[in-house]
Order: structure tokens, then sequence, then C-alpha cells
């Protein structure tokens, strides 16, 4: 029987990508379709104006089905961007009773999920809105660490669990996107979630890895320690950002700063450039003029060290700096900026490297494959999410079970 097609949609600030693919029966994708088009209507990751995201959004995935000569099916997944993403750690724990149901037994089946379901119950405001609850490690009898506590003696268990949540209001409107298109949302995954799915290794997550997903108008990213998401979050800072700042340092318009940002750009101030310049066309009523490439690169430093050092202190503050032994790696548009890995390399002070999707036909993923990771990693996430329920097909799967506080991994 052939793969079901799955179709992954991100809707970011600068543009909005649909891939539509397939996973073989070795685990790898065949990516069959591919639609991009100019996002308009969209602001750091949310809905500005909805007539303008909705016909962006329907370019991209009338892209996609010519690409691939294929309808899109049913099994379409958002990725979600922006919306004040974070991240909450919540353990909870229950008693391990005996026979006589007294304290001190056996850690049965029955013991594991009732406190994964306890600590799944993890309270948060009403405006916002879970995306994934991600198991952590178990603790029994105050020693953590352990992956199955079943068949250990204990008198109590506990487990972590990560929690993943976003502004309710931010998939709201992302959800009525999708049915003015129309078209159906199987379930959406957070982004940076969804980069690390696409490029880490089963070592790396073990090792100890950031992925940092670097957007147009938001940065989203993914710590792993231990195979396990142990930090995630979103800053509202993104490519669009460095762009407007070049465009107030240099008194140039938008088009020459993102063309100037593109062909001379780089995170890192070399001195050694000494006193070589760049000469900028007259264009839209702004003046041409000539750019020390110093003065460029200190324009774009200044913004990206920030972006870095605002996800480092995130992580320094969670307690896992020291743990980052695969280091950092870059996804999304943003990581082909010149000097963006040596820099990255710098703030978190680990080897960096732009994130690479292995086991992926029909995109090249040397050019394309860290710009479309989070695409990528959502068809990944799918995958895993029909392998783990083939059966679920109730009403609150999905959109709903997130929308009115259902959870899902």
């Amino acid at each position: 029987m052939a793969a079901p097609l799955i179709t992954a949609l991100e809707i970011g600030t600068t543009t909005v990508k649909v891939l539509m693919a397939e996973v073989r029966e070795d685990g790898g994708l065949m990516v069959s379709g591919v639609g991009e088009s100019e996002s308009r209507g969209v602001h750091k990751g949310e809905i500005i104006d909805f007539e303008l995201a909705l016909g962006s959004v329907r370019r991209a995935m009338e892209t996609a089905e010519g690409s691939a000569r294929r309808t899109i099916g049913e099994s379409l997944y958002l990725t979600a961007s922006g919306g004040q993403a974070a991240s909450l750690l919540h353990q909870a724990g229950i008693p391990v009773l005996n026979e006589y149901e007294e304290p001190g037994g056996e850690v049965t089946q029955e013991d594991i999920e009732h406190v994964l379901e306890v600590a799944r119950k993890v309270p948060i405001p009403d405006d916002r809105i879970r995306l994934h609850t991600l198991q952590q490690t178990f603790e029994v009898d105050g020693r953590g660490g352990i992956s199955n506590p079943a068949g250990l003696l204990a008198h109590d268990m506990k487990v972590g669990m990560l929690l993943i949540h976003g502004r309710r209001s931010t998939v709201e409107n992302l959800k009525k996107i999708l049915q003015a298109v129309p078209v159906h949302c199987e379930d959406a995954a957070f982004s940076g979630f969804c980069s690390a799915l696409a490029v880490l290794t089963p070592e790396q997550k073990r090792a100890g890895a950031v992925v940092i997903d670097l957007g147009g108008g938001t940065t989203d990213f993914a710590v792993y320690n231990a195979g396990t998401v142990r930090l995630a979050g979103s800053i509202a800072v993104g490519g669009s950002h460095v762009t407007e700042d070049i465009c107030t340092g240099l008194n140039i318009n938008r088009r020459q700063a993102e063309a100037l940002k593109k062909a001379s750009g780089s995170a890192i101030i070399n001195a050694m450039d000494g006193e070589q310049s760049f000469s900028v066309p007259a264009e839209g009523g702004f003046s041409g003029r000539v750019v020390r490439s110093v003065t460029l690169h200190t324009i774009i430093n200044a913004r990206m060290e920030e972006t870095f050092r605002l996800i480092a202190d995130q992580i320094e503050a969670a307690g896992l700096s020291g743990v980052l032994s695969a280091g950092v790696l870059l996804t999304g548009g943003g990581s082909a900026l010149e000097g963006a890995v040596d820099l990255a390399q710098q703030v978190f002070n680990a080897p960096a490297q732009i994130g690479k999707m292995a086991d992926c036909v029909g995109i090249s993923t040397k050019k394309e494959g860290a710009r479309f990771a989070s695409a990528l990693g959502a068809v990944r996430y799918a995958a895993d999410q029909m392998v783990k329920e083939p059966e679920d097909t109730t009403p609150l799967r999905g959109w709903f079970s997130k929308l009115w506080g259902g959870s899902r991994g």
C-alpha cells in the first residue's frame, strides 16, 4: 500500500512554505511537491491582515499542488511559530503501594500510566494553549534519570513533563486562515521542535544540542539533552529586524537593505576588511551611497548577537549551559547569513554548524534543507503521530484537542 501523502504548512513572516512528502519504508522522506509565496499580512508570526495572509497561503498551496501534480489530502500539519511560545517543566508524583495498599511496592504499568496522567495536567492560563506535552525521565525514591521504572521496588515515583505552550489567539487565528482556504488541519506542532526533529541525530539528542530556527520575524529554539527536549521557546526577533536596523543605520530603503544584507552582510565584524566598501544604487527615491563593510557588519552583528544571547540566557537560567556537547545547529532562512555560525560558536562557547537533513529525496538538502527544516520536521512529527495513534479519529484529536485543553507529544 502506498505511503500516505503528508502536507506541512509554515506561515512565516517573510514566506509561506508548503511541503508535500511521503515517508518511505526505510524512514526516509520523499518530497513530491514544494510551494512558496511571499508572506503578506503576517508580522512576528501573528496574523495582522486576514485577507492578505489567506491569499499568501492559497498561492503557496497551489504552487505545491502543481509541483506534486497531486491535491493536498486531509493530512495537513501546521508548524506554529511566534505567539510567545515558551516551555514549562512540571513534575508530579504518586505513592507506590503494595498489595496491602501501604507505601512500598513494585511499580506496575498502571502506576506508570497514573503518574503520567497526573503529570500531564499542567495548569496554564486561559489565554495560553498547549502545543506539546513531552515526557521527561522518572524519579524513584529520589533517584532520577530512570527511563523505565516498571518492576522496581519503591515508595514513591515522580515524572517530569515539559509543556510547550503558545498564545491561544495566535493559534486560533491560524486555524481560521486554514478554515477559510478551505483545508482541514490534522494537527499543529511548534516550529522549533519540528526543526530539531529534522536535523538532530539520536546521538546529538543524547549528547545535548540546541537547534535555533532563524526566521524572518521570530526565532524559535529547542534544547535536547539525554535524548529529551529540556527547553523550548520563541523570541520576537528575526531577520526582518536585521533589515530594519540596516535601513535605520544607513538611511536606505528596505529593498536596498535586504539586497545589501544578502550580498555583503556578515554577522562577524572583521577588522581585516579595513576600508572595503560597497556601492548601494539609488532606488525608490533614496539616493545611492557608498557603505563601509565594517559599518554594515557592525549593525548586523549587534542584532544577531542580541538574538543569540537572549537564547543563551534562557539556557543558562535553566541550568543547561554545560550540557550542549553536540553544540548549536542553525536552521531557517537566517542560517544562510555569512558569519552566523561563527557568531553562534562565540556566544554559546560550543561547536556550531548549519543543520543538515539526512535521508531526504526530492529537495536539495544542502541548499534548502536548513530553510525547510521546520516543514520537513513537521512531516516527521506527523508520521510519528500516525504510528502512535493509528486508530485515533475522535473529534478531540488534533486542532480541537489543543484548542480545548488536550495535549499531544
